[in-house]
């Protein structure tokens, strides 16, 4: 249950605390007052967008506090330690939350800094506020199907996502069917395509660098004839062969040897010799390297063609498949991994078929299973919402839950279902002699419009786990006999979950078990707004002012006095089963 909130600089509220207690908690004050504002800090406390506007003005930013104790609720504590938002012994929940001017939310769970989606993953856990976006959302059709499950029970709700689980991977495989039908025509061609380009690639047998080296060698031999020229020069220049003076070796032997003689008088001189000794060997054994180039060297116009044609293979791979040979070979390696895949596509789409054909049995026993509990659900949900319609002075109208089928395209069996099944369900209304019942948004009255949407409300709720039950201003259109009747309701809502309703009407007022009053306040010239806890005294004075007279007589204390005391007549003790 909500323990504790707190609000600060948020609209008329300037600093507000409040320690809230189990069972049914009632708020009022004047219209204008702030009652609202509390709803609303509940709500951002709770993941809803903020309005900078809202913020006092004057101040820099609003703030709100608020404290949930779930020992009471285990199920909704264990459903926020498995998201990470508790820990497993921890009943306390703790959120806190800023807007500044600018519009900037900072959140925190437990001490931890959070996101506002996570505050409002939380909310769907442990809060649920009726008022008019729920009057709204309930005369959508849309939103009956996922009333009724709820109200069909936790059973039900673990049969339908099983449903859904099994819905979902039908889809899926029906993507996958249309993906390969519609693929089929450019995936044949593909394949084609892809063979081709790995058998070029393959019968290049690229090598990595060789490009360079073919241009290296086309070079050398389209200039064989000047090369070898220019080789045999040098040859002639370090050995001698063609007898044009001393060569090289001959100059450099014949000064190693007279370094020699001089180092039999000076040895110093010996390193000298022995280092033109060395050079020679050198020069000797350059001129056989030279001897052996010419003799490889030869102008062979066969060899150069060679060279031309591997280049211009290699290059035509490069210019198709990157740039490179390393690029050539890297798609050569993703071709026949899509071609792999392709061909996979073509076995898969020979057994996909039959996959369909068994998932979509799954999805229809399923089917039907989530529909026999829902219509079983709907008759209880019927009988129950005809009862309260009853005993909010509306005998004798009917309420009906409508299925029929989802529209399918024909020829597609699986087309008729939906995440949901394959039923639509609407809540049809009609009062008495009216003639057939129609949806809820052909009720023409406006105080029966209510009281409906109450019906709706108490049933449902009821219905629900949720720890927190907030009704904002549901009574609009009711009054007298019938408004004692839903404070009896709520009331006994309050057996199974904490109940909070804003009212004008002392009727539901003194049915409460907490009584808060909203009143405006003046600081300074400053509006303000701020909240107590009426003891028996006050509650009997707000009574009074509720009923539209705070002048004190005698006769309207008693009156609220004597209302005061056949509610607390009729109220269960907080926690009792009504």
């Amino acid at each position: 249950m909500l323990t504790y909130l707190r609000v600060s600089d948020f609209a008329l509220i300037d600093d507000v605390e409040i320690d809230f207690g189990p069972g049914f908690n009632v708020i009022t004050g004047e219209t204008g007052a702030g009652k609202t504002m509390l709803i609303g800090a509940i709500g951002l406390l709770l993941g809803d967008r903020a309005d900078s506007l809202q913020v006092r003005a004057g101040a820099d930013g609003a703030r709100f506090s608020a404290a949930f104790e779930l020992g009471e609720a285990p199920a909704s504590a264990r459903q926020l330690a498995s998201r990470g938002y508790l820990d497993e012994e921890e009943a306390e929940l703790a959120l806190d939350r800023s807007v500044s001017r600018e519009g900037r939310s900072r959140c925190s769970i437990n001490g931890r800094m959070s996101s506002v989606s996570a505050l409002a993953e939380i909310g769907e856990v442990i809060v649920e506020v009726h008022g008019q976006n729920t009057h709204q959302a309930l005369l959508s059709a849309g939103t009956h199907l996922d009333y009724l499950d709820r109200y069909t029970g936790t059973e039900h709700l673990e049969r339908l996502e099983r449903y859904r689980e099994r819905y979902d991977r039908l889809t899926e495989l029906q993507e996958e069917k249309r993906f390969i039908e519609s693929s089929s025509g450019d995936g044949e061609r593909e394949i084609e395509l892809l063979t081709h380009e790995i058998t070029a690639i393959e019968e290049a047998k690229p090598v990595p660098g060789e490009i360079e080296r073919l241009e290296e060698e086309r070079e050398r031999v389209s200039h064989a004839t000047e090369l070898v020229g220019l080789a045999m020069n040098s040859r002639e220049a370090l050995a001698g062969e063609g007898g044009k003076g001393s060569s090289a070796r001959e100059l450099i032997v014949n000064a190693a040897a007279s370094l020699r003689k001089m180092a039999e008088r000076d040895p110093e001189m010996r390193n000298a010799a022995e280092r033109l000794e060395s050079l020679a060997i050198e020069v000797e054994d350059a001129a056989a390297a030279l001897t052996r180039y010419c003799e490889d060297l030869e102008s062979d116009p066969e060899k150069l063609g060679e060279v031309e044609s591997r280049l211009n293979l290699l290059r035509d791979l490069t210019r198709r498949f990157g740039g490179s040979l390393e690029a050539a070979l890297e798609y050569q390696e993703k071709a026949r991994v899509r071609l792999d895949e392709l061909s996979g596509m073509n076995e898969r789409a020979g057994v996909i078929e039959s996959e369909i054909a068994a998932e979509l049995a799954v999805v229809e026993s399923l089917s039907d299973e989530v529909d026999d509990s829902r219509r079983s659900a709907a008759i209880d949900l019927q009988s129950a919402v005809i009862a309260e319609l009853a005993h909010l002075e509306l005998p004798g109208e009917q309420f009906e839950v409508s299925f029929s089928p989802r529209t399918g395209n024909e020829g597609d069996p699986a087309s008729r279902f939906g995440r949901s099944g394959a039923a639509q369900v609407e809540f049809l209304f009609s009062s008495t002699g009216s003639g057939p019942a129609l949806p809820l948004k052909r009720i023409a009255s406006g105080g029966e419009m209510s009281r409906v949407m109450l019906a709706l409300k108490i049933v449902l709720a009821g219905a629900d786990m949720l720890p927190v039950l907030i009704f904002d201003e549901v009574d609009a259109g009711i009054g007298g006999v019938t408004a004692g009747a839903v404070g009896e309701k709520l009331c006994r809502l309050a057996s199974f979950h904490q109940v909070f309703c804003i009212t004008h009407l002392p009727q539901i007022a003194a049915f409460a078990d907490n009584h808060y009053r909203v009143s405006k306040i003046d600081a300074d010239g400053i509006p303000g707004t701020s909240v107590e806890l009426l003891d028996d005294t006050t509650r009997a004075d707000e009574i009074c002012r509720m009923m539209g007279d705070s002048s004190g007589r005698k006769v309207t204390r008693a009156h609220a006095e004597d209302l005061l005391k056949r509610t607390g007549k009729k109220k269960s003790p907080v926690g009792t089963d009504p």
